[in-house]
Protein backbone atom coordinates (compact mmCIF):
# COMPACT_ATOMS: atom_id res chain seq x y z
CA UNK A 1 0.00 0.00 0.00
CA UNK A 2 1.20 3.43 -1.12
CA UNK A 3 0.40 6.87 0.83
CA UNK A 4 0.57 10.41 -1.41
CA UNK A 5 -0.58 13.77 -0.19
CA UNK A 6 -2.84 13.89 -3.85
CA UNK A 7 -3.17 11.17 -6.56
CA UNK A 8 -4.20 12.38 -9.82
CA UNK A 9 -5.84 10.61 -12.32
CA UNK A 10 -5.36 11.13 -15.68
CA UNK A 11 -1.46 11.94 -16.67
CA UNK A 12 -2.55 14.47 -20.00
CA UNK A 13 -1.47 18.10 -19.67
CA UNK A 14 -4.32 19.14 -17.41
CA UNK A 15 -3.72 16.42 -14.75
CA UNK A 16 0.06 17.15 -15.28
CA UNK A 17 -0.05 20.67 -15.22
CA UNK A 18 -2.19 20.28 -11.57
CA UNK A 19 0.26 17.95 -10.75
CA UNK A 20 3.22 20.28 -11.06
CA UNK A 21 1.26 22.94 -9.39
CA UNK A 22 0.61 20.73 -6.11
CA UNK A 23 4.63 19.46 -5.93
CA UNK A 24 5.26 23.23 -5.63
CA UNK A 25 2.53 24.01 -3.31
CA UNK A 26 4.74 21.08 -0.83
CA UNK A 27 2.66 17.79 -2.07
CA UNK A 28 3.45 14.22 -2.38
CA UNK A 29 1.85 13.78 -5.91
CA UNK A 30 1.29 10.29 -7.78
CA UNK A 31 0.03 10.68 -11.23
CA UNK A 32 -1.66 7.45 -12.61
CA UNK A 33 -2.09 7.12 -16.36
CA UNK A 34 -3.71 4.42 -18.45
CA UNK A 35 -1.49 4.66 -21.43
CA UNK A 36 1.73 6.92 -21.08
CA UNK A 37 1.84 10.84 -20.11
CA UNK A 38 0.29 13.29 -22.97
CA UNK A 39 -0.36 10.20 -25.08
CA UNK A 40 -4.22 11.22 -25.61
CA UNK A 41 -5.96 14.66 -26.67
CA UNK A 42 -2.94 16.66 -24.98
CA UNK A 43 -0.48 15.97 -27.56
CA UNK A 44 -2.92 14.91 -30.40
CA UNK A 45 -4.56 18.35 -30.23
CA UNK A 46 -3.96 21.49 -33.31
CA UNK A 47 -2.49 23.79 -29.91
CA UNK A 48 -4.68 27.07 -30.85
CA UNK A 49 -5.25 29.32 -28.11
CA UNK A 50 -8.28 30.72 -29.21
CA UNK A 51 -9.11 32.98 -26.45
CA UNK A 52 -10.69 35.34 -28.12
CA UNK A 53 -11.50 33.75 -31.34
CA UNK A 54 -13.84 30.80 -30.70
CA UNK A 55 -15.79 33.20 -27.78
CA UNK A 56 -19.18 34.22 -29.27
CA UNK A 57 -20.65 35.83 -26.22
CA UNK A 58 -19.37 37.41 -23.39
CA UNK A 59 -19.41 35.96 -19.92
CA UNK A 60 -17.33 34.64 -17.11
CA UNK A 61 -16.44 31.30 -19.55
CA UNK A 62 -14.73 34.64 -21.97
CA UNK A 63 -12.96 35.96 -19.27
CA UNK A 64 -11.48 31.95 -18.02
CA UNK A 65 -10.36 32.27 -21.30
CA UNK A 66 -8.64 35.22 -21.76
CA UNK A 67 -7.18 34.48 -18.09
CA UNK A 68 -5.27 30.87 -19.37
CA UNK A 69 -4.41 32.20 -22.42
CA UNK A 70 -2.37 34.92 -20.92
CA UNK A 71 -0.95 32.68 -18.34
CA UNK A 72 1.06 31.21 -21.30
CA UNK A 73 3.33 34.00 -21.16
CA UNK A 74 4.76 33.44 -18.16
CA UNK A 75 4.30 29.44 -18.32
CA UNK A 76 6.48 28.91 -21.61
CA UNK A 77 9.00 31.31 -19.97
CA UNK A 78 9.23 29.08 -17.23
CA UNK A 79 8.99 25.51 -18.45
CA UNK A 80 11.98 27.06 -20.98
CA UNK A 81 14.04 28.08 -17.43
CA UNK A 82 13.24 24.61 -15.88
CA UNK A 83 13.68 22.02 -18.79
CA UNK A 84 15.60 23.96 -21.57
CA UNK A 85 12.82 23.34 -23.91
CA UNK A 86 10.89 25.76 -26.37
CA UNK A 87 6.86 24.82 -26.66
CA UNK A 88 6.34 26.59 -28.80
CA UNK A 89 4.27 29.58 -27.90
CA UNK A 90 3.86 32.67 -29.98
CA UNK A 91 0.91 35.48 -30.64
CA UNK A 92 0.29 34.20 -34.62
CA UNK A 93 -3.43 35.71 -34.19
CA UNK A 94 -6.17 33.89 -35.82
CA UNK A 95 -8.52 35.30 -38.42
CA UNK A 96 -12.47 34.46 -38.45
CA UNK A 97 -13.56 34.17 -41.92
CA UNK A 98 -16.78 35.46 -43.24
CA UNK A 99 -18.11 33.72 -46.34
CA UNK A 100 -21.09 36.29 -46.82
CA UNK A 101 -22.28 39.54 -45.67
CA UNK A 102 -24.88 37.91 -43.37
CA UNK A 103 -22.09 36.25 -41.41
CA UNK A 104 -19.93 39.27 -41.75
CA UNK A 105 -22.61 40.69 -39.63
CA UNK A 106 -22.51 38.05 -37.25
CA UNK A 107 -18.72 38.99 -37.11
CA UNK A 108 -19.52 42.40 -36.71
CA UNK A 109 -21.49 41.94 -32.89
CA UNK A 110 -18.37 39.79 -31.60
CA UNK A 111 -15.97 42.59 -32.56
CA UNK A 112 -18.15 45.67 -31.11
CA UNK A 113 -18.36 43.37 -27.38
CA UNK A 114 -14.68 42.39 -27.34
CA UNK A 115 -13.29 45.62 -28.61
CA UNK A 116 -15.29 47.57 -26.09
CA UNK A 117 -14.18 45.84 -23.16
CA UNK A 118 -10.38 46.69 -24.76
CA UNK A 119 -9.25 43.78 -26.55
CA UNK A 120 -7.33 43.57 -29.42
CA UNK A 121 -9.79 43.32 -32.47
CA UNK A 122 -9.86 43.89 -36.14
CA UNK A 123 -11.93 44.18 -38.73
CA UNK A 124 -10.54 43.08 -41.97
CA UNK A 125 -11.79 44.17 -45.39
CA UNK A 126 -12.26 41.78 -48.01
CA UNK A 127 -9.43 43.52 -50.20
CA UNK A 128 -6.85 43.20 -47.37
CA UNK A 129 -7.77 39.88 -46.36
CA UNK A 130 -6.65 38.80 -49.62
CA UNK A 131 -3.27 41.02 -49.39
CA UNK A 132 -2.91 39.93 -45.73
CA UNK A 133 -3.39 36.10 -46.47
CA UNK A 134 -2.57 35.84 -50.45
CA UNK A 135 -3.23 32.06 -49.93
CA UNK A 136 -6.56 32.42 -48.89
CA UNK A 137 -9.40 31.96 -51.48
CA UNK A 138 -10.69 34.79 -53.70
CA UNK A 139 -14.44 36.30 -52.75
CA UNK A 140 -14.68 35.87 -48.70
CA UNK A 141 -17.02 39.07 -47.36
CA UNK A 142 -14.19 40.00 -44.99
CA UNK A 143 -12.98 39.21 -41.61
CA UNK A 144 -12.29 39.60 -37.93
CA UNK A 145 -8.43 39.86 -36.94
CA UNK A 146 -7.61 38.39 -33.25
CA UNK A 147 -4.08 39.14 -32.65
CA UNK A 148 -3.53 38.25 -28.83
CA UNK A 149 -4.49 34.80 -30.29
CA UNK A 150 -1.71 32.37 -30.86
CA UNK A 151 -0.62 28.80 -30.52
CA UNK A 152 1.36 26.01 -28.93
CA UNK A 153 3.20 22.91 -29.56
CA UNK A 154 1.11 20.41 -27.70
CA UNK A 155 3.77 17.33 -27.77
CA UNK A 156 6.41 19.81 -26.62
CA UNK A 157 4.27 21.41 -23.86
CA UNK A 158 3.46 18.11 -22.52
CA UNK A 159 7.20 17.21 -22.24
CA UNK A 160 8.23 19.94 -21.10
CA UNK A 161 5.44 20.38 -17.90
CA UNK A 162 6.04 16.03 -17.56
CA UNK A 163 9.76 16.62 -17.33
CA UNK A 164 9.52 19.60 -14.97
CA UNK A 165 6.82 17.48 -12.84
CA UNK A 166 9.27 14.43 -11.85
CA UNK A 167 12.10 17.38 -11.53
CA UNK A 168 9.59 18.61 -8.80
CA UNK A 169 9.34 14.91 -6.89
CA UNK A 170 5.65 13.97 -9.03
CA UNK A 171 5.68 10.02 -9.28
CA UNK A 172 4.27 9.23 -12.61
CA UNK A 173 2.98 5.35 -13.19
CA UNK A 174 1.78 4.59 -16.77
CA UNK A 175 -0.37 1.95 -17.95
CA UNK A 176 -2.22 1.86 -14.71
CA UNK A 177 -6.07 2.14 -14.81
CA UNK A 178 -8.05 3.01 -11.90
CA UNK A 179 -11.01 1.02 -10.62
CA UNK A 180 -12.32 3.59 -8.08
CA UNK A 181 -12.34 6.20 -6.28
CA UNK A 182 -12.19 5.06 -2.57
CA UNK A 183 -14.70 6.82 -0.59
CA UNK A 184 -15.19 6.15 2.84
CA UNK A 185 -17.44 8.11 5.60
CA UNK A 186 -18.10 10.94 2.76
CA UNK A 187 -14.34 11.24 2.49
CA UNK A 188 -11.86 10.75 -0.97
CA UNK A 189 -9.48 8.78 0.93
CA UNK A 190 -7.57 7.14 -2.02
CA UNK A 191 -8.21 4.96 -5.18
CA UNK A 192 -8.42 1.36 -5.88
CA UNK A 193 -5.94 0.51 -8.99
CA UNK A 194 -6.36 -3.12 -9.97
CA UNK A 195 -5.25 -5.08 -6.89
CA UNK A 196 -4.22 -2.13 -4.85
CA UNK A 197 -5.15 0.20 -2.78
CA UNK A 198 -3.70 3.71 -2.77
CA UNK A 199 -4.40 5.77 0.23
CA UNK A 200 -4.23 9.95 -0.58
CA UNK A 201 -5.39 12.73 1.22
CA UNK A 202 -6.80 14.14 -2.48
CA UNK A 203 -8.02 12.74 -4.98
CA UNK A 204 -7.94 14.71 -8.54
CA UNK A 205 -10.06 13.39 -11.72
CA UNK A 206 -8.70 14.88 -14.86
CA UNK A 207 -8.99 11.70 -16.70
CA UNK A 208 -10.56 13.65 -19.72
CA UNK A 209 -12.80 11.42 -22.08
CA UNK A 210 -12.63 9.02 -19.73
CA UNK A 211 -13.29 10.78 -16.67
CA UNK A 212 -17.05 9.06 -16.50
CA UNK A 213 -15.51 5.43 -16.17
CA UNK A 214 -13.70 6.35 -12.59
CA UNK A 215 -16.54 4.78 -10.51
CA UNK A 216 -16.90 7.00 -7.22
CA UNK A 217 -15.78 10.05 -9.44
CA UNK A 218 -19.69 11.58 -9.10
CA UNK A 219 -19.61 11.93 -12.89
CA UNK A 220 -22.06 10.82 -15.04
CA UNK A 221 -21.58 8.78 -18.07
CA UNK A 222 -23.46 11.98 -19.37
CA UNK A 223 -21.85 14.59 -18.08
CA UNK A 224 -18.63 13.95 -19.66
CA UNK A 225 -18.24 11.95 -22.84
CA UNK A 226 -15.58 11.11 -25.60
CA UNK A 227 -16.26 13.50 -28.60
CA UNK A 228 -13.74 11.99 -31.72
CA UNK A 229 -11.98 14.93 -33.93
CA UNK A 230 -9.94 14.12 -36.81
CA UNK A 231 -7.67 16.18 -37.99
CA UNK A 232 -5.49 16.09 -41.25
CA UNK A 233 -1.67 17.47 -41.30
CA UNK A 234 -0.14 19.06 -44.37
CA UNK A 235 3.71 20.05 -45.49
CA UNK A 236 4.85 22.31 -47.30
CA UNK A 237 8.53 23.83 -47.54
CA UNK A 238 7.55 27.43 -46.27
CA UNK A 239 4.58 28.60 -43.82
CA UNK A 240 1.49 29.11 -46.29
CA UNK A 241 -0.22 31.12 -43.76
CA UNK A 242 0.75 33.73 -41.17
CA UNK A 243 -2.23 33.02 -38.42
CA UNK A 244 -4.47 30.48 -37.83
CA UNK A 245 -7.77 30.84 -39.91
CA UNK A 246 -11.02 29.65 -38.97
CA UNK A 247 -13.80 29.29 -41.33
CA UNK A 248 -16.00 26.46 -43.32
CA UNK A 249 -16.91 24.82 -40.06
CA UNK A 250 -12.99 24.09 -39.46
CA UNK A 251 -9.28 25.56 -39.01
CA UNK A 252 -6.15 25.74 -40.55
CA UNK A 253 -3.12 25.66 -37.65
CA UNK A 254 0.32 26.83 -39.81
CA UNK A 255 3.46 25.53 -37.82
CA UNK A 256 6.95 27.33 -38.35
CA UNK A 257 8.44 24.59 -40.41
CA UNK A 258 5.58 24.70 -42.75
CA UNK A 259 3.37 21.62 -41.41
CA UNK A 260 0.05 23.11 -41.49
CA UNK A 261 -2.83 21.44 -39.22
CA UNK A 262 -6.17 21.34 -40.47
CA UNK A 263 -9.39 19.94 -38.43
CA UNK A 264 -11.60 18.78 -36.78
CA UNK A 265 -14.30 17.05 -36.73
CA UNK A 266 -17.14 16.34 -33.97
CA UNK A 267 -18.79 12.80 -33.91
CA UNK A 268 -19.71 10.87 -30.51
CA UNK A 269 -18.53 7.32 -31.63
CA UNK A 270 -17.74 5.75 -28.28
CA UNK A 271 -14.06 5.46 -27.99
CA UNK A 272 -13.60 4.04 -31.95
CA UNK A 273 -10.30 5.34 -32.85
CA UNK A 274 -10.57 5.66 -36.32
CA UNK A 275 -9.13 7.75 -39.48
CA UNK A 276 -12.46 7.66 -41.72
CA UNK A 277 -13.26 8.36 -45.24
CA UNK A 278 -15.94 11.02 -44.55
CA UNK A 279 -13.88 12.55 -42.14
CA UNK A 280 -10.55 13.19 -43.94
CA UNK A 281 -13.02 13.97 -46.84
CA UNK A 282 -15.35 16.95 -44.58
CA UNK A 283 -11.50 18.33 -43.91
CA UNK A 284 -9.70 17.99 -47.64
CA UNK A 285 -13.00 19.97 -49.01
CA UNK A 286 -12.89 22.52 -45.91
CA UNK A 287 -8.99 22.95 -46.93
CA UNK A 288 -10.03 23.38 -50.76
CA UNK A 289 -12.68 25.80 -49.49
CA UNK A 290 -10.70 27.89 -47.27
CA UNK A 291 -7.44 27.87 -49.47
CA UNK A 292 -7.37 26.20 -52.31
CA UNK A 293 -3.74 26.65 -53.39
CA UNK A 294 -3.06 24.07 -50.85
CA UNK A 295 -4.58 21.64 -53.14
CA UNK A 296 -1.12 20.39 -54.17
CA UNK A 297 0.21 20.02 -50.63
CA UNK A 298 1.61 16.76 -49.49
CA UNK A 299 -0.54 15.07 -46.41
CA UNK A 300 1.77 13.97 -44.35
CA UNK A 301 -0.16 12.10 -41.57
CA UNK A 302 -3.98 12.08 -40.18
CA UNK A 303 -5.23 11.27 -36.56
CA UNK A 304 -7.60 11.47 -34.32
CA UNK A 305 -8.22 12.10 -30.51
CA UNK A 306 -11.40 11.83 -28.08
CA UNK A 307 -11.75 14.94 -26.79
CA UNK A 308 -13.96 15.47 -23.32
CA UNK A 309 -17.03 17.03 -24.13
CA UNK A 310 -19.21 17.97 -21.66
CA UNK A 311 -23.21 18.46 -21.50
CA UNK A 312 -23.08 21.72 -21.43
CA UNK A 313 -20.15 23.32 -22.76
CA UNK A 314 -18.65 23.80 -19.64
CA UNK A 315 -15.54 22.12 -18.12
CA UNK A 316 -15.90 20.58 -14.99
CA UNK A 317 -13.13 22.01 -12.41
CA UNK A 318 -13.34 22.17 -8.83
CA UNK A 319 -15.09 20.75 -5.76
CA UNK A 320 -16.51 17.17 -6.74
CA UNK A 321 -18.95 17.44 -3.73
CA UNK A 322 -17.30 14.65 -1.86
CA UNK A 323 -14.33 15.89 0.70
CA UNK A 324 -11.49 14.73 -0.68
CA UNK A 325 -12.52 15.10 -4.04
CA UNK A 326 -11.55 17.66 -6.77
CA UNK A 327 -12.55 17.46 -10.34
CA UNK A 328 -10.73 18.69 -13.62
CA UNK A 329 -12.37 17.45 -16.73
CA UNK A 330 -14.93 18.43 -19.55
CA UNK A 331 -13.25 20.83 -21.33
CA UNK A 332 -13.36 19.74 -24.65
CA UNK A 333 -11.67 21.02 -27.48
CA UNK A 334 -10.27 23.87 -25.06
CA UNK A 335 -8.23 21.79 -23.08
CA UNK A 336 -4.84 22.79 -23.99
CA UNK A 337 -6.20 26.75 -23.27
CA UNK A 338 -7.51 26.39 -20.27
CA UNK A 339 -4.67 24.09 -18.73
CA UNK A 340 -3.11 26.86 -16.88
CA UNK A 341 -6.07 28.33 -15.78
CA UNK A 342 -7.59 24.72 -14.38
CA UNK A 343 -4.15 24.38 -12.86
CA UNK A 344 -4.36 27.00 -10.71
CA UNK A 345 -7.52 26.44 -9.36
CA UNK A 346 -6.96 22.74 -8.60
CA UNK A 347 -3.99 23.72 -6.73
CA UNK A 348 -6.30 26.34 -4.82
CA UNK A 349 -8.78 24.02 -4.28
CA UNK A 350 -6.59 20.90 -2.64
CA UNK A 351 -3.98 23.44 -0.88
CA UNK A 352 -5.85 26.30 0.37
CA UNK A 353 -9.82 24.80 0.19
CA UNK A 354 -10.96 27.64 -2.10
CA UNK A 355 -14.36 26.56 -2.86
CA UNK A 356 -15.93 28.86 -6.59
CA UNK A 357 -19.72 27.79 -6.34
CA UNK A 358 -20.17 30.65 -9.06
CA UNK A 359 -17.61 29.91 -10.96
CA UNK A 360 -19.29 28.21 -14.40
CA UNK A 361 -16.85 25.75 -14.02
CA UNK A 362 -18.30 25.18 -10.49
CA UNK A 363 -18.88 20.54 -10.69
CA UNK A 364 -22.22 21.99 -8.27
CA UNK A 365 -24.10 23.38 -11.26
CA UNK A 366 -25.02 20.06 -12.47
CA UNK A 367 -27.46 19.78 -8.93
Amino acid sequence: MSTYDVVVIGGGLIGTLSALRLADAGRTVLVLERAVPGAEASSAAAGILAGQSESRVDGPLFDLAIESRERYVALAEELRARTSVDVGFRRCGALEIAESPAALDDLERVFAWQRAKGHSVRRIESTALRALEPRLNDGFAGAIAFDDDGQIDPPALVNAVTQAAERAGVVFRSGTTVRSVRVEDGVARGVEVEDERIDAAHVVVAAGAWSSLVQGATIAAASVKPARGQIVELSLRTPPLRSVVFGRGGYLVPKSDGRVLCGSTLEFVGFQRDVTVAGVAKILAMITGLAPSLSDAKITRTWSNFRPWSADGAALVGDAGIRGLTLATGHHRSGILLAPATAERVRAHVVDGRVEPSSPWAPARRA
